[in-house]
């Protein structure tokens, strides 16, 4: 994939005004951003819609192009290269008041990390992020993937982080990126993380501005990823909808789980779980396998509560709108042997529950 520098350098103007020309919403939302971002220098993790170099481009595009036009450039420039966090939250509309975008890039370890978008409300963040390998030209040639399924492939384990969030200099949240998809024909990964902020009591609500870090999980390193962000656009808190439960369940491997809230919003299906563990648990002695909530719809849509961060397991797909209940079953996925295929279905731990939902 390329930058967006590539991309205008490649643009072909005879064919771009050909573009479908913006509403002026769009028009205007993207106007400001060009010439906001024209205007200031550049920084590394601030929140920049586009490269010095395509900034540049964008304004002389704007000596040749209509207004409607450049913009319809920029704007398809943007979407293409990088993936929003609509693309992972199902259900988002493409008009809407709540997608903050970010575009920060930092450099860092031999990657450029970029924080694309992300949807927030009280207690969670939802981003969206570019990682791209600065050192290859894809995961096929620096080793990381492979055709053969005999051949030995390099650790991926740097492209795991670990993210803090910061308020006011404080510690704010917390998440992690665990899950990563790598291609055989690109550099970059596209994926999204959560961070919860409901261990600090940080309500996202009432913040303007935070600084996000990111840092390798399990390769030393001294450098890491700064970003600052600017929240803007509407915190999901005031159309949140939330439900008191009062669930327990105990796992064989010593650990408890409580399960303690649901709530839903335009962004984000909740489950709140807590699981405490005994003094001197040891995970490499004890630990039996992943917590997850498998859940039946009263449609008959099968769905899944997946651990997102912290307390919180988010449903993992968009449900139909006459949807009344989902019926939930706690379960464990056994750990197996490395190489091993998950399960489907993990170990019942404890009976099942009924949540209401679209209330």
């Amino acid at each position: 994939m390329r930058d967006l520098y590539e991309v205008f350098n490649d643009l072909n103007l005879e064919e771009e005004k050909d573009l479908e020309v913006m509403n002026d919403l769009e028009k205007q939302k993207w106007k400001k951003k060009l010439r906001k971002e024209i205007k200031k220098p550049v920084k590394t993790g601030r929140k920049v819609a586009v490269s010095a170099g395509c900034l540049g481009i964008a304004a002389g595009l704007f000596l040749l192009l209509a207004d409607s036009e450049v913009l319809a450039v920029a704007k398809q420039a943007v979407e293409e290269t990088y993936r929003s966090i609509a693309v992972w939250v199902g259900g988002t509309p493409e008009e809407n008041d709540y997608v903050q975008e970010v575009y920060g890039k930092a450099t860092a370890n031999g990657r450029e990390i970029t924080i694309v978008d992300m949807i927030v409300d009280e207690d969670l963040l939802q981003i969206s992020y570019q990682d791209r390998d600065l050192n290859i030209e894809n995961f096929l040639q620096g080793g990381y993937v492979s055709r053969n399924p005999a051949e030995e492939t390099k650790d991926n384990s740097k492209y795991f982080l670990d993210a803090e969030l910061l308020v006011d200099g404080k510690p704010a949240g917390s998440g992690e990126v665990r899950m990563i998809s790598l291609s055989s024909e690109t550099n970059a990964i596209d994926g999204n993380f959560c961070i919860y902020t409901g261990d600090f009591g940080v309500d996202m609500s009432k913040v303007k501005e935070a600084e996000l870090i990111l840092r390798q999980s399990f390769v030393e390193a001294e450098e890491e990823w700064n970003f600052s962000l600017d929240l803007e656009k509407r915190n999901l808190k005031d159309t949140t909808r939330t439900q008191d439960l009062s669930q327990s369940f105990d796992i064989e491997d010593g650990r408890s789980v409580e399960i303690y809230r649901y709530a839903e919003n335009e962004g984000a299906r909740k489950l709140y779980v807590k699981v405490t563990r005994p003094e001197n648990w040891d995970p490499d002695k004890f630990y039996s396998g992943y917590l997850q909530f498998r859940g039946v719809t009263d449609q008959k849509q099968k769905v899944i509560f997946e651990q997102a961060a912290g307390d919180i397991y988010l449903l993992n797909r968009n449900i139909n709108s006459n949807t009344k209940s989902i019926t939930i079953t706690p379960e464990v996925i056994p750990t197996g042997e490395v190489g091993e295929a998950v399960p489907e279905e993990g170990i019942p731990i404890g009976e099942s529950f009924t949540i209401q939902v679209n209330n």
